[in-house]
């Protein structure tokens, strides 16, 4: 169903985590595989996989998880509504091919990438991260987050005028009503963009995260 770019564990051998990356809107794979690159040095058993979306995007170029060009609250839902248990079962097809569990998953997400990472949540349970860049939180209708909550740590330029940087604090108020309190990072005149802080602070939130797991553990 889906494809896209993927790179090994750098130890060589199966991996014990699996780090999914979603790309934002009008872009692919290629366009976020080198978080992977950079990544890997610190989570050596880990398989990163950042497969293109689900349909062309309709402005001409990459591609899309659901189409923006009506870019209010109802018509995002109803795209993640389409959208997410597709993704979804092909996430589960993933862990299932490597003999991993859900707690051996992260999300990582970039703009349109994020709401679909953190909309995840509720169709993966279990899963071990999210992290979100760049993004907004669209809460689902009548739904609630099964224990055991995830991970989640969201980052957000103070300067995007893509996802407006309020997507960013709207987003963590919400996700306490589901009595997910995530970590959080501001980057101070960084726009629609990841920079070397918000790498960085990525990489340590992984790293944690499986650090935390009794069954899932870094080398």
């Amino acid at each position: 169903m889906l494809s896209g770019p993927s790179i090994p564990p750098k130890n060589g051998g199966q991996p014990k985590q699996l780090v999914v990356i979603l790309h934002g809107y009008g872009a692919d794979g290629e366009n976020l595989i080198d978080l992977g690159h950079y990544w890997s040095e610190g989570m050596p058993d880990a398989e990163f996989i950042a497969p293109n979306g689900i349909e062309p995007c309709e402005i001409g170029i990459g591609y899309q998880w659901f189409g923006l060009k009506d870019y209010t609250p109802f018509n995002i839902r109803a795209g993640l509504d389409r959208v997410t248990p597709l993704v979804a079962k092909w996430i589960k097809a993933q862990l299932q091919e490597r003999s991993l569990p859900l707690e051996a998953l992260s999300l990582v997400g970039f703009s349109q990438g994020t709401m679909l990472s953190l909309d995840l949540m509720f169709h993966l349970h279990g899963v071990r991260n999210v992290l979100g860049y760049s993004g907004a939180f669209y809460p689902p209708v009548a739904k609630t987050l099964a224990d055991p909550k995830p991970n989640v740590m969201l980052i957000h330029g103070d300067m995007d005028m893509v996802v407006p940087y309020m997507a960013f604090n709207e987003a963590l108020k919400n996700l306490c009503h589901y009595n997910v309190v995530p970590e959080s990072l501001t980057c101070s005149g960084i726009g629609h963009s990841i920079d070397m802080q918000g790498l960085q602070a990525g990489a340590q939130f992984l790293k944690n995260g499986y650090a935390k797991a009794d069954s899932v553990i870094i080398a």
